[in-house]
């Protein structure tokens, strides 16, 4: 990352650094991965309950709800999804990230385990993602969760699945979605901005990646439903208030703009933050100045104090 001037406290990303995501590579990342989050337990002062719930074509999808200890009261709901290039599994840097969340604004979060590509292409995860919203719904009064005030959250491809989800509850009659939060995420299946041309080198994603990506998660096609792959072709209208988070050399940062610019246009509150000497995926090192800043603006836009 030398010919990037990239936050010295990002640089431990600096070996997470390839070209190609191999089976191989997958299979093995995602079965650390796995055998990590195993083994996770949740923080001080949080709960956690597992269900199965029904998902794309009645498919077992496991849905795990974060709580505060002893909650009594109802309480706003955030249906968070987690990144990944839709193609690897959800990480311990996750769930830390979504129970700080949850500490500051007392939400009930529930985090979903979707299927992955590119055994399971669009429009798979984002029908997983799409079910696990309406079982928030339809279970509310058993989850004590308030089903008026539900937002969604994603990073990367997560955040691509959490605003298709707004997206389709709006087309379907589905749970309104008060508020969307997107961190650098996956908007445009068309890959033609100055950022995507620029980065084909960084760390933790870069273009090539991103092509790669593409290429798995629709090997099947769009099957007619193209805004909900890629939302840069989907009308926004009576979208949710949003917050976008940007990396400054990331090639996912320009689609990300671009999205907040379309949104803007459409009449929708958005709060944007392009961070400086970023790369893609900065949440992984949890511990710095800069993550524990962006995420107070998180927890205020969820709380909404923005």
């Amino acid at each position: 990352m030398a010919k990037y001037k990239v936050d010295p406290e990002l640089l431990i990303l600096k070996p997470l650094k390839f070209k190609r995501y191999t089976k191989g590579r997958r299979m093995m990342a995602n079965a650390v991965i796995n055998f990590t989050m195993f083994f996770s337990r949740p923080k001080k002062g949080i709960k956690r309950r597992q269900f199965w719930i029904r998902g794309y074509q009645h498919m077992k999808v496991k849905v795990t709800v974060y709580e505060l200890k002893k909650q009594k009261e109802v309480a706003p709901g955030l249906l968070y999804i987690h990144g990944g290039g839709f193609q690897m599994e959800g990480t311990p840097v996750h769930l830390r990230m979504l129970q700080n969340i949850i500490l500051e604004t007392r939400q009930k979060a529930v985090y979903v385990k979707y299927h992955l590509a590119p055994k399971h292409p669009f429009p798979v995860a984002l029908y997983d993602c799409y079910h696990a919203l309406l079982w928030m719904k339809e279970h509310a009064e058993f989850l004590r969760i308030d089903p008026h005030h539900i937002a969604v959250a994603g990073d990367s491809a997560g955040g691509n699945l959490a605003t298709a989800v707004a997206l389709m509850s709006r087309d379907q009659g589905g749970p309104k979605i008060e508020r969307q939060l997107l961190l650098y995420p996956v908007i445009d299946v068309d890959q033609n901005t100055p950022s995507m041309k620029a980065y084909d080198d960084t760390p933790m994603w870069n273009a090539i990646l991103n092509k790669s990506m593409w290429e798995l998660y629709l090997k099947n096609g769009d099957y007619g439903m193209l805004p909900y792959a890629s939302p840069s072709y989907a009308d926004v209208s009576g979208m949710p208030e949003t917050y976008i988070e940007t990396a400054q050399f990331d090639c996912l940062r320009d689609e990300g703009i671009h999205y907040a610019t379309k949104l803007s246009l459409a009449g929708i509150k958005v709060h944007e933050y392009h961070t400086l000497h970023t790369v893609h995926g900065y949440d992984a090192v949890f511990f710095s100045k800069l993550i524990k800043k962006m995420m107070q603006q998180r927890i205020a836009f969820l709380k909404g104090e923005l």
